[in-house]
């Protein structure tokens, strides 16, 4: 959820991590405070556990010696993370027989407490799903979650308190390690509090993106004998090996893992650059009466800030920016809502290339009080990560072309963000060959970064900008110099591109790099330039870099198409090519 980042809209905004951490702590003080104890009635309850009980719980008395792998799922986890708990749902385990959630019943009387509004109201919109999700799979039957009915919850178990909430799921964990002594139970909670009581009692106790990293790992390591999370003496004495068909589901679930994890990470980056965007141009069409005229009041969720851009795009976004950045907007809006019902690898790569594309467009406009660029250089990252992921996923696919072309978005970088680059085992020399690269990108970095603060000060509404060029004149005359340095390294790409290009072709571009120093901090011969942009991970890559570099190119050429004439009326055209580079 994302609150509107001005003190106009509220005092006590917060993004939607710190939300997160707000339930995390509000929940967990709430316990402390013994204000989400259990019915009396529950708690003094004295229940002799037959033979039956695995039934009365919801678990098949016959499936106690199977290998399962138990996720105790905590409240905050249901209520942050539902979609990751759908997909964990789903997940198969190398190793395992079986993945299965535990819904502590401590948890099922928060959720229906929070649902009700008696509890953390402001979170009530995210337990009702929670609560409905649940209530879902039980009457499904679905036998990759379970409850923990009222008669285990009422059991009397280590001299664990029943005043205690956190004990309560602790005492669940503990239950189902006696129970299922042949599986391994993990406590998934994002209370450090609770799982440090989890750890001190011998419960694996992870936290969301700690359980996502090992479950990923394991998916990529297949290997059943060298499992992060599992000690040695939990696993069988004789392993057969996995089957291949095994091994794709488990690389299958992995994959849905990170993409999870991806387009969790995407919401909350793009629905901070969103809110700054729909807040600042809202407020200058409309001034003080824009809340009045919102279409959806925040806080927002980012299906939320483009159902926003979309039915104010006539009135505010459709004056200032170009037609057809709405059909991105559309495309976001509706893989976004396919995304919250199943992830999958083409949908996640339209996501992340629309946002890229919606970013950059409105970087020509302004940065936001400085918040476009952060969420610019946030999205690019997880493009890495999605790209770098996919290749480990699928070394050998036919499919690992498409995949590297989309490696090339890390060209597009923020210019305050660390650059790294993908390695590739196959590459004879992989680390000279990205400390090459790693210049390219820098020179891209370099002509956005100067870009975005010339299109800024020359723009219309100059106003907004923090650029840091100080007058129209200079920034005219920087447009010069970018677009002559454009144009010179599209010539030295379009050489090195071309069918049947040798050795010589590298030369434009690699004097262009010595002439302007590009290359100062890593020193590199025209032959090793060649090498590098030889390998075709690279030459893809650059592939992708020149579409990006005509594009701008394009944007610069109408840039100055709308200054000239204003720029010849001062004459300052008969003396530009005297700054040009």
């Amino acid at each position: 959820i994302f609150e509107a980042p001005c003190s106009s809209v509220s005092s006590e905004s917060i993004q939607d991590t710190d939300q997160e951490m707000q339930i995390v702590e509000e929940l967990h003080a709430a316990r402390v405070g013994k204000s989400v104890d259990l019915p009396g009635e529950l708690m003094n309850m004295e229940i002799d556990l037959e033979d039956d009980v695995h039934s009365s719980s919801g678990i098949p008395s016959n499936n106690t010696s199977d290998r399962k792998l138990l996720i105790v799922i905590d409240t905050n986890i249901l209520m942050n993370h539902l979609k990751f708990v759908r997909i964990l749902k789903t997940t198969e385990v190398p190793g395992f027989d079986k993945l299965v959630l535990i819904i502590p019943w401590v948890v099922m009387q928060e959720l229906d407490r929070m649902k009700e509004g008696k509890l953390l109201k402001h979170a009530q919109h995210k337990a009702i799903p929670a609560v409905h999700f649940i209530n879902e799979s039980l009457r499904n039957q679905d036998r990759k979650l379970w409850g923990q009915s009222i008669q285990l919850a009422s059991q009397k178990h280590y001299g664990l308190s029943d005043e205690n909430n956190d004990d309560r799921v602790l005492k669940c964990c503990l239950q189902h390690q006696e129970l299922f002594p042949c599986s391994f139970v993990i406590l998934c909670t994002d209370d450090r509090n609770l799982r440090n009581k989890g750890l001190i009692s011998g419960v694996k106790s992870l936290s969301k993106e700690e359980l996502s990293a090992e479950l990923l790992h394991l998916s990529l390591n297949t290997d059943v004998c060298h499992q992060p999370c599992i000690p040695k003496q939990q696993l069988k004495a004789e392993t057969t090996p996995l089957k291949e068909s095994y091994k794709e589901e488990s690389i299958n679930s992995g994959l849905a893992i990170l993409l999870e994890s991806i387009v969790s990470d995407l919401e909350k980056s793009l629905g901070t650059g969103l809110s700054s965007i729909l807040e600042t141009e809202m407020k200058i069409a409309f001034g003080n009466l824009w809340m009045e005229i919102l279409y959806l009041k925040p806080p927002w969720t980012l299906l939320h800030l483009l159902q926003c851009f979309k039915k104010h795009w006539l009135a505010v976004f459709g004056l200032v920016m170009e037609k057809n950045l709405l059909l991105t907007i559309e495309s976001l809006y509706k893989n976004l809502c396919k995304a919250n019902k199943a992830v999958d690898f083409t949908t996640v790569k339209f996501l992340l290339q629309d946002s890229r594309s919606l970013l950059h467009a409105f970087s020509t406009r302004s940065n936001y009080d400085g918040i476009l660029p952060q969420t610019f250089a946030q999205v690019n990252k997880l493009l890495q990560t999605f790209a770098e992921v996919k290749t480990k996923l699928e070394p050998n696919s036919s499919e690992n072309t498409v995949t590297k072309k989309q490696e090339g978005t890390s060209l597009m970088k923020s210019h305050n963000q660390e650059i790294t680059v993908f390695s590739s085992s196959h590459l004879p020399h992989p680390s000279r060959h990205q400390e090459i690269w790693s210049i390219l990108e820098n020179v891209w970095i370099t002509i956005y970064q100067n870009s975005t603060n010339v299109f800024q000060r020359l723009g219309s509404n100059s106003a907004l900008t923090t650029s840091n060029i100080a007058s129209f004149e200079e920034a005219f005359i920087y447009l010069q110099k970018l677009m002559a340095a454009v144009r010179d390294i599209l010539e030295g790409i379009q050489r090195i591109l071309a069918p049947n290009s040798n050795y010589q072709d590298v030369e434009t571009l690699y004097n262009f790099l010595i002439k302007y120093e590009v290359n100062k901090n890593v020193k590199f011969t025209a032959q090793e330039l060649y090498d590098c942009v030889s390998q075709t991970e690279y030459r893809e890559k650059l592939t992708i870099g020149c579409h990006q570099l005509v594009e701008m190119e394009y944007t610069m050429q109408q840039c100055n198409a709308s200054v000239y004439m204003e720029a010849k009326n001062r004459g300052w055209c008969e003396d530009v090519l005297n700054y040009r580079i």
